[in-house]
């Protein structure tokens, strides 16, 4: 887990407020507020700007086959078999999972699972108590969580981005946010809660993975993923 910044500095310099700005971009995804009001100022100007390109889209610009999730396994290049922890401070177990690297992306699943020993689960709490961990916020749930990918070098992608926001040039990243479930656990003893992400093309270097969910009380965690060389 990294941390992001800390905004108390006394030197400036180009690649400082680069590095400042950029994390300050993350930390408003994911919902934290920012305490200097010069920064603030500047990200309100660079999301003003990213909104008036988006107000200008085609709404129902189709997004290329090759920015979604693969059907099937003949773009599959490794498949990874691990489970990383978020580690929020919460008690839920927050995690990535399902790696698979694909010819044209990065396939990953994002699941919560919610512990009820005490008793057997219950799906029918109301929508403003149920997590989301899907791209889309959906009819009669309030709220979704924040998934925020920093590509390092290239931008930086949300599930909260646009759907026809997408880059033109197939080389630029995105994130794709397909299917979400919610269900009770395998084990019975809690419910489960996923959603599935595809970046593409395949990240070239490490990214970083952010997640945040304020109506759960999870602060910004991030996981540094870097995938061993398959070319």
């Amino acid at each position: 887990m990294s941390e992001r910044i800390n905004f108390a500095y006394i030197h400036s310099n180009p690649e400082w407020d680069a590095h400042v700005l950029r994390s300050g971009q993350v930390l408003r995804l994911a919902g934290e507020n920012i305490p200097d009001p010069k920064l603030a100022e500047k990200l309100d100007e660079l999301a003003a700007s990213t909104r008036s390109r988006r107000d200008q889209l085609i709404r129902s610009r189709e997004l290329p086959e090759a920015r979604r999730t693969p059907q099937g396994d003949s773009q599959l290049r490794a498949s990874y078999g691990i489970s990383l922890p978020f580690n929020p401070t919460t008690g839920l177990d927050l995690r990535l999972e399902n790696l698979r690297l694909f010819h044209t992306g990065l396939a990953f699943q994002v699941v919560a699972h919610e512990p009820t020993v005490d008793k057997m689960p219950f799906l029918g709490a109301p929508d403003s108590e149920q997590m989301n961990l899907g791209s889309r916020i959906k009819p009669g749930e309030p709220h979704r969580i924040r998934l925020i990918v920093d590509t390092i070098t290239g931008p930086i992608l949300s599930n909260s981005d646009h759907p026809g926001d997408f880059p033109d040039d197939p080389n630029t990243p995105w994130l794709y946010g397909g299917r979400s479930w919610r269900g009770i656990a395998e084990n019975l003893y809690g419910i489960a809660t996923g959603g599935e992400y595809f970046l593409s093309p395949p990240p070239g270097g490490p990214v970083w993975i952010t997640v945040a969910y304020p109506e759960f009380n999870i602060k910004p965690t991030t996981i540094e993923l870097s995938l061993p060389d398959h070319a």
